[in-house]
């Protein structure tokens, strides 16, 4: 079983949250831990891996919640299949700067979308209801909106 590399406890006491990071991209795994820091009111253990063959053969979960980093990815919407069959009662997160119409099949099968660059606001929003959350094209997006320069 893998050891998980990002935990984070709150304050209060909360269950565990477990969860998984599938991304080969060594800068987004150093954000999302950075982001999950900011996250203080979950207790949150995540696994980080490469690929979907890694993170299987680690055997770790059951997982509440699997994110998917779809910047790279050959055929964005079978990642996120993949993730589903392997996992079918985690809540299914996906992560991209860029969009492609592949993108928006994989975006329909997710229960989340998290657009990057990473913000703790979106983040936050995924892991409060790991479970039972509607498809994306269902849900409210959560997006920061950016800051507004002050009148001259």
């Amino acid at each position: 079983m893998a050891k998980p590399e990002i935990e984070v406890h709150a304050r209060k006491s909360r269950p565990m949250l477990k969860g998984l990071l599938i991304t080969a991209d060594p800068s987004l795994a150093r954000a999302f831990r950075r982001e999950l820091s900011n996250c203080a009111d979950c207790s949150i253990s995540f696994e980080l891996q490469a690929n979907f063959d890694e993170a299987r053969r680690a055997g770790g979960g059951p997982y509440q919640c699997v994110t998917v980093d779809l910047d790279g990815a050959a055929a964005p919407n079978e990642a996120v299949r993949l993730a589903r069959s392997a996992w079918p009662l985690a809540r299914i997160a996906v992560l991209s700067f860029w969009w492609s119409e592949q993108s928006d099949a994989a975006m329909e099968e997710a229960d989340v979308v998290i657009h990057k660059p990473l913000r703790a606001a979106e983040l936050r929003a995924f892991l409060r209801s790991p479970t039972g959350a509607p498809k994306a094209a269902e849900a409210a997006r959560v997006v920061e909106q950016p800051a507004v320069a002050a009148s001259r």
